[in-house]
C-alpha cells in the first residue's frame, strides 16, 4: 500500500505557463500541488501516526495524561486536521517526553512545529518556577486562555457577551456587503434566513449563547428585514413573533435564535441520556459521575457551563422523551419514560424501596404477562390502566429503543424539538397559508401576498393612523386609501 502510494505521488508531472508559454513537463520534488485530492488522506494518516506515538508513550507510563473525574477517561491529546491539544503533567520529565516524541514525528513526516502558533496553558496550581523551566525547555509562549478551538471559544466560566462579540461582527460584516435599500423584501427575507441565521448555528450546537449576544443579533436581522439603516428607521410591518412562526402557519419561517440554542443544546442531554458512546459522554459521565440526567439533579459553581446548561434543560428533555418498549431490558420502570412521552412513574406515586432499579421486563411474569401482583397495593389505578393498554415486553420485539422528539425514526430531530419549545402545534396549520406559498409565481410576489394577507401595506389611511399624514387617496377625491381602494377601486387601477 506504501508503494502504491508513493508511486502516485512521485509519478505525477506537471508544467507551468512562464511568459505566455508552456514548460516542460518535471516532476514535483517537495510534494504534491496545494489542492490535490489525495492531500487530506495523507494527511491523516501522518498524524495518525503522531497519535500512535502518543498513545505508546501512555501505555509504557512515560506520557502522563490529565483523568477526567475517578471513572473518567484519560485524556493525552485531541487532535481536528492540523489543530491539535496536548494534555499533560506539569513536570519538566513530561516536557522532555512531549518534545521527544514532537521531533521524532517532526523527522519521520519532515513537517515542522510553528512556534507562532504553539502556546502552554498552565493550571492554576503550577508555579512560576517550573512554569519557567517547562516554557525554557520548550521553547513555546505561555497563554492566559484557549482562546478559540474550531471556531468556538474554550471557557471555563460562564460566557458573557464580550466572548461571543465575533458572532455579531460577522453578522454585520455579511450585511455591509448588501444595501438593504437595493434589496427587495423577498430577498431581504431569502438573506435573513440563509445567511444571517446560519452564522451563530455552529457554536449554538455545543455552547449556550449569552441572551444579550442573541438579541443583539436578531435586532440587525430584524432591521435588515424591514430596511433599516444607520440613520433611518423604517416602519416595522408585522411583529417578530408572528415573522418567525412556521410558513403554514402565517409566518415566513424565520428562527427563534434562543429556541434553536436551547434545541442543539437538548440534542447533547438526548445523546447523553440514551447512551451514547460519544467521547464527550465518556468525559461528561465520568467528571460529574452519571449516566443520566434527572429531576434531583443539581449544579455546583464550579461545574462547567455545558453541564449547568444541560441541567437547567433537563426536565423539558425528560418531559419530551420517549422509550419504545422492546425486551424491556434496558428501560428503568419508575425513572424512564415509556407509558407516555414525559410521564414518569416515580413523580407520580413512591416506589417501594425493594423495586428500585427495576427494569421493565421485571414486570412481567412467567407467561409474559403483566404482573399485576407487583403492583398491588402501592400503584394508583389509573396508572395501572395506562400499564394495561401496552403490550408486555418480549424477547421478539428486539430492544428498547428511545423514540426521535418530533421525527419518523429513533433519531433527535432538532427541528422538531425547536418547534416544541415555541409552542408550535402543525395541526393549527392552515390551508391558506399552504397555498399562498404554493402559487406559481416569483417569491417576490409570493411575499407581497403575505402582506396584503395580513393588510400590512402602507397605504394613506394605515399613515393617518400612525400621525403621518391625511388617509385620502392621492388620484381619487375625497376617498380614503385603504389596501382594497388601491388594488381595485382606485382610478389609477382602472388606467
Amino acid at each position: 500500500m506504501v508503494n502504491v502510494i508513493m508511486h502516485a505521488i512521485t509519478s505525477v508531472e506537471t508544467n507551468v505557463k512562464w511568459n505566455g508559454a508552456r514548460s516542460e513537463f518535471f516532476r514535483p520534488q517537495r510534494g504534491i500541488r496545494q489542492g490535490d485530492p489525495i492531500s487530506p488522506y495523507l494527511f491523516v494518516l501522518c498524524m495518525d501516526k503522531l497519535s500512535h506515538l502518543i498513545m505508546h508513550s501512555v501505555d509504557v507510563g512515560e506520557w502522563r495524561g490529565i483523568k477526567v473525574g475517578r471513572s473518567g477517561p484519560m485524556i493525552s491529546h485531541l487532535m481536528f486536521a492540523d489543530d491539535l491539544l496536548l494534555f499533560g503533567e506539569a513536570s519538566e520529565k513530561q516536557m522532555r517526553c512531549v518534545m521527544n516524541i514532537l521531533n521524532k514525528f517532526c523527522l519521520m513526516s519532515g513537517q515542522e512545529v510553528s512556534q507562532e502558533k504553539t502556546s502552554i496553558l498552565f493550571s492554576k496550581n503550577v508555579n512560576s518556577g517550573m512554569r519557567d523551566k517547562l516554557l525554557h525547555l520548550s521553547g513555546f509562549r505561555e497563554a492566559h486562555d484557549l482562546d478559540k478551538y474550531l471556531g468556538v471559544p474554550l471557557i471555563g466560566r460562564a460566557p458573557k457577551k464580550a466572548d461571543y462579540q465575533y458572532l455579531i461582527d460577522q453578522v454585520s460584516n455579511k450585511l455591509a456587503k448588501w444595501k438593504a435599500r437595493q434589496l427587495s423584501f423577498a430577498r431581504r427575507v431569502t438573506l435573513a434566513k440563509s445567511v444571517l441565521e446560519a452564522v451563530p448555528i455552529y457554536p449554538m450546537m455545543t455552547s449556550r449563547i449569552p441572551q444579550s449576544c442573541l438579541d443583539e443579533i436578531q435586532k440587525i436581522q430584524r432591521n435588515f428585514l424591514w430596511g433599516d439603516t444607520e440613520n433611518v428607521r423604517r416602519y416595522h410591518v408585522v411583529r417578530w413573533s408572528v415573522v418567525t412562526m412556521p410558513k403554514d402557519m402565517g409566518g415566513l419561517g424565520l428562527r427563534r435564535l434562543d429556541a434553536m440554542n436551547k434545541a442543539c443544546l437538548l440534542k447533547l442531554g438526548w445523546k447523553l441520556n440514551n447512551g451514547a458512546t460519544d467521547f464527550w459522554c465518556e468525559v461528561l459521565r465520568g467528571k460529574y459521575g452519571s449516566n443520566n440526567l434527572t429531576i434531583e439533579m443539581n449544579t455546583r459553581s464550579s461545574d462547567s457551563n455545558v453541564w449547568k446548561s444541560l441541567i437547567n434543560l433537563r426536565l423539558f428533555l425528560l418531559n419530551n422523551t420517549f422509550w419504545n418498549i422492546g425486551d424491556g431490558c434496558a428501560t428503568d420502570a419508575w425513572n424512564k419514560a415509556w407509558i407516555e412521552p414525559g410521564y414518569h412513574v416515580a413523580q407520580h406515586c413512591e416506589v417501594p424501596s425493594y423495586l428500585n432499579g427495576a427494569r421493565v421486563s421485571d414486570l412481567v411474569d412467567e407467561d409474559g404477562r403483566w404482573n399485576w401482583q407487583i403492583f398491588r397495593d402501592w400503584m394508583p389505578s389509573n396508572i395501572q390502566g395506562k400499564i394495561a393498554a401496552i403490550l408486555p415486553p418480549s424477547a421478539v420485539n428486539g430492544c428498547d429503543e428511545p423514540a426521535g422528539i418530533g421525527g419518523n425514526n429513533n433519531e433527535f430531530s432538532v427541528a422538531a424539538m425547536y418547534e416544541n419549545i415555541c409552542g408550535f402545534d402543525r395541526r393549527n396549520a392552515q390551508l391558506m397559508w399552504k397555498k399562498t406559498w404554493q402559487l406559481n409565481v416569483t417569491k417576490r410576489v409570493r411575499c407581497f401576498v403575505w402582506l396584503l394577507t395580513y393588510d400590512r401595506l402602507l397605504t394613506n389611511s394605515r399613515k393617518s393612523r400612525m400621525g403621518l399624514g391625511h388617509a385620502m387617496c392621492n388620484y381619487c377625491e375625497n376617498v380614503e386609501e385603504t389596501t382594497i381602494h388601491v388594488l381595485r377601486d382606485c382610478n389609477l387601477v382602472n388606467y
